[in-house]
């Protein structure tokens, strides 16, 4: 019978391998992981001698992974992951979620209506952990060790890797601060943007544009589109919403982060009779069964509070009802 250390290598040495990798060196992981240079090294050779091969090219001044080490990486990250699934298996078999739960949210959610929903989930489950990743980048769900990541795009997605939930049909609108929408002429349809100020919230410089263009469809049914050169170009929503919020011009956003101005009056709503594009609002995990208990509460928590979430608000040149999240 195969001695135990044959069956059941020393598993710190991948894990100390992973980090090295995964943080681009021997000094970054050290500092990560707390442990000196000089004892991840020994590790790292360690695994290779056992391996009978060479996994990172390592001199004074060069730092490189090799083939076999790159693939070997992947395994290593999986490994990892499902360490962590199983910890956390076991962890859950009393019934009562807990653990950490690491999650990707976009800048603009979080700063929204999101980031007022999240302390509701964990007053409800004390238990739980929540490590939150603030970006407007897309992220690598396997790579980074996430349990979900939420994404906001404005084109259907899907990706055969993952499970892809989801959860809203999100409204592009038309708003301004309230200095702003006085200045437009009332009921003159699209005509009323005519050299009017404008901000655009960008989904990438790929290359440099001085001309926006914004598609409507009016009450009529008729397709319009406004061209315009925006005094302000940004990836970033939340920078979009705050110079609206200061009278730079008009932009168009998601209902959603618009929300809390239009509650409390400090934005209005513009054209609210022409139709804009939608987004969609996606939950974003590696597997829909066998989900830890505290990865499926929260699941069901968005789902849930997704599905009831009203845009309540005063719009001042509005008509009919504010525009609601539907699941």
């Amino acid at each position: 019978m195969p001695a135990a250390e044959t069956i059941f290598p020393d598993m710190n040495d991948f894990a100390y391998f992973a980090a090295v990798v995964r943080y681009g060196g021997f000094s970054a992981a050290g500092r990560e992981l707390g442990l000196p240079k000089s004892k991840l090294s020994r590790h790292i050779s360690t695994l290779e001698e056992r391996l009978g091969v060479r996994l990172i090219e390592r001199t004074v001044h060069r730092f490189r992974v090799t083939e076999i080490g790159q693939s070997l990486y992947v395994y290593c990250e999986n490994m990892l992951r499902e360490v962590e699934r199983a910890t956390k298996a076991v962890n859950d078999a009393n019934g009562e979620p807990q653990g950490t739960i690491r999650l990707s949210v976009p800048t603009g959610l979080l700063e929204g209506s999101l980031g007022v929903i999240f302390p509701e989930f964990l007053l409800l489950h004390p238990k739980i952990q929540l490590q939150i990743l603030a970006t407007d980048q897309r992220v690598d769900i396997i790579n980074d060790r996430l349990d979900l990541a939420i994404r906001a795009q404005l084109t259907e997605e899907t990706d055969a890797e993952l499970t892809m939930r989801v959860l809203s049909k999100v409204d592009l609108i038309l708003v301004a601060n309230k200095e702003v929408a006085d200045l437009l002429p009332p009921g003159e349809g699209i005509e009323s943007l005519a050299g009017v100020p404008t901000v655009s919230f960008t989904g990438g410089m790929t290359e440099w544009k001085d001309v926006d263009v914004w598609e409507f469809t009016g009450p009529d049914g008729a397709a319009h589109r406004h061209e315009h050169r925006p005094r302000m170009s940004c990836r970033s929503v939340p920078a979009v919403l705050e110079a609206i919020h200061a009278g730079v011009g008009v932009g168009l956003l998601p209902d959603i982060v618009c929300a809390e101005g239009l509650r409390h009056g400090t934005l209005v709503r513009l054209l609210p009779d022409y139709q804009m594009s939608q987004a969609t609002i996606y939950l974003v995990f590696t597997a829909s069964r066998g989900l830890p208990t505290a990865v499926r509460a929260l699941v069901d928590f968005l789902v849930e509070r997704f599905r009831t979430f009203h845009v309540s608000a005063p719009t001042e040149r509005s008509a009919g009802d504010a525009p609601r999240l539907v699941s």
